[in-house]
């Protein structure tokens, strides 16, 4: 199955933000299949637009997501979902297209957890907390859940 073939409804994908190398972020097109989590990313380094000095608001303009924040597609990067949207989401075809995507078994999943308190740093992206997951061999990874999206929901989608 491709993305273009992939039939998107409420209950099976989410946009998510995820911090890496301590500062840094980047976003994620997660889609929940029987047996997957398969993390796209779709928008690189994101950060809050600055008003202040010629360089910092020239960087930050660039780096700041536009259109209605609390729609999660706002966060996504049609040019990214270009690049997956005929690669087979099963093989690791999109693990060769972006060494920062993911997949991961369902059945390894050890834990789910939400928490709605905000992640620090967000400055004025709404979010709705985070949702932890773990999963083989002690691995772990945090969502920061963009939007008007429910954390409680995606954290029971995952986990069955």
């Amino acid at each position: 199955m491709t993305l273009k073939d992939f039939q998107f409804n409420n209950t099976n994908h989410f946009v998510a933000m995820e911090y890496y190398a301590l500062i840094l972020n980047r976003t994620y097109l997660v889609l929940i299949t029987k047996e997957y989590l398969i993390g796209l990313k779709v928008n690189g380094l994101a950060g809050v637009e600055t008003k202040e000095g010629i360089v910092s608001k020239w960087v930050s303009s660039k780096i700041a997501i536009k259109g209605d924040l609390n729609n999660y597609w706002s966060y996504v990067k049609p040019k990214y979902l270009e690049t997956y949207e005929n690669l087979n989401l099963f093989d690791g075809s999109i693990l060769k297209a972006d060494r920062a995507n993911f997949i991961v078994k369902r059945n390894e999943i050890t834990e789910v957890s939400y928490n709605s308190s905000k992640k620090w740093g967000m400055g004025y992206y709404p979010h709705d907390g985070k949702v932890y997951i773990s999963y083989s061999k002690a691995r772990k990874r945090e969502f920061i859940i963009l939007g008007d999206q429910s954390g409680k929901k995606i954290a029971d989608m995952i986990y069955f």
